[in-house]
């Protein structure tokens, strides 16, 4: 029951998550194929996808693997910097979980770098400066290791401080 009502108070940041894939699809020009925002089965390890068709370009699949990243972060320095005294009003409470939910989730995932590492194997050939990409891909296992020790939190947490205190000014 415990684990239920953890992934229904993240579903927030997970269907985010998703979205900023799909707009990402729409933006550069990627069919989808198929869209689930999120999952209530607390057995399947994934709580949401996007199935869309390979990216011609690495560009286009480099863009859909960040897009969380660029869409959760930007979201979340917005919400943090709409927190504003009296700190106890409902509002900012709403602000904080959101913010922190969608924060949590804006780490592409590692299904979200072996889709960027298998199209940069097929196209290395066509074009070597997809080379660049490999550090992004090993960027994104790194950080989903470091999400174990929480790395994720400490994320949200200088997102906080940008969004509430260097935003503000």
């Amino acid at each position: 029951m415990m684990e239920f009502i953890f992934r229904l108070s993240m579903a927030p940041g997970v269907i985010m998550h998703e979205l900023a894939h799909a707009l990402f699809c729409i933006f550069s020009g990627v069919k989808i194929y198929k869209i689930k925002l999120f999952s209530f089965n607390i057995r399947s390890k994934v709580a949401g996808y996007v199935t869309h068709e390979e990216p011609e370009s690495f560009w286009q699949n480099f863009l859909i693997t960040f897009g969380p990243f660029i869409i959760n972060s930007l979201t979340t320095l917005f919400l943090f910097a709409l927190i504003k005294p009296p700190y106890l009003i409902w509002q900012n409470t709403l602000y904080l979980w959101l913010g922190l939910v969608i924060g949590l989730q804006a780490i592409p995932s590692t299904g979200d770098a072996e889709s960027l590492f298998s199209t940069s194997n097929r196209r290395i050939l066509r074009n070597p400066l997809i080379l660049i990409a490999y550090p992004f891909v090993f960027l994104i296992y790194l950080l989903n290791w470091l999400k174990r020790i929480n790395f994720d939190l400490v994320y949200v947490i200088l997102l906080f401080w940008l969004g509430n205190i260097v935003l503000k000014g």
